[in-house]
């Protein structure tokens, strides 16, 4: 093959691998907004729809005023999603540390919306900046017992354990005979939980299992208790897991 072939075969291989790199680039790079841009947005009145990624317990709380509750665990079908694909759609939870935004974000680009962003300061910034929240539900006031995981493990046989966790945070595994009912959807299914029992809520490192609880005594479950430092504090006690 001469040279010059040879050329232009390279050249033309580099610009597909270009091209193909910079697509999938794009079709991943879901695109965030800042608080001031996102402020002046709603100030604007400009049509968009701002969603709440987290559980429908913890959007009860406390939410930027105007959103809606679309759960990143509750993405297709919700009907807090806009009809048109087209619209602007926003989602934000507890900050950069939380991954549900990002997560709802990209199902709803599966699903073919096609004008998503995410606003990854999240909550905690907005009430920084002391702009608009709003309250669905005022939660019990009352004092939650937290359990270490060797006092849960020591009781495990005379209690409901109940891991709240879902996606990838199952993957470091799973307390044996706990019952799983993943936060985004507790608010519906609660009610399966039994009442003669004290009820121990576990999540991942132990920052949902508060609200939760409140939720549950609100509930008429008030032998309810946490378990410090969720799963990871559990694996780090040398405790067992299943897959």
């Amino acid at each position: 093959m001469r040279k010059s072939h040879r050329t232009l075969l390279a050249t033309l291989f580099s610009l597909a691998m270009l091209f193909l790199s910079t697509a999938t680039a794009w079709a991943g790079d879901i695109p965030h907004i800042s608080t001031a841009d996102l402020k002046a947005k709603m100030d604007a009145g400009e049509h968009l729809v701002l969603a709440d990624a987290l559980s429908p317990i913890e959007h009860d709380e406390l939410s930027i005023k105007g959103s809606v509750n679309i759960p990143a665990a509750m993405v297709e079908g919700n009907q807090n999603l806009p009809t048109d694909k087209g619209t602007l759609l926003i989602f934000y939870c507890k900050g950069p540390k939380c991954g549900k935004s990002l997560i709802a974000a990209q199902k709803a680009v599966a699903l073919g919306y096609t004008n998503v962003m995410i606003y990854n300061e999240g909550l905690p910034a907005w009430a920084q900046n002391k702009f608009p929240l709003e309250k669905n539900v005022e939660y019990p006031k009352v004092d939650i017992a937290r359990l270490t995981p060797q006092q849960v493990f020591d009781m495990k046989d005379s209690i409901v354990i109940l891991d709240i966790r879902g996606g990838k945070h199952k993957e470091l595994g799973k307390i044996a005979g706990a019952t799983e009912i993943v936060l985004d959807k507790l608010n519906s299914s609660y009610s399966s939980l039994p009442k003669g029992k004290k009820i121990v809520v576990v999540d991942h490192a132990a920052k949902q299992v508060v609200v939760t609880a409140k939720f549950l005594y609100m509930k008429g479950y008030t032998d309810v208790a946490v378990m410090d430092g969720g799963i990871t504090a559990w694996l780090r006690a040398g405790l067992p897991v299943t897959k």
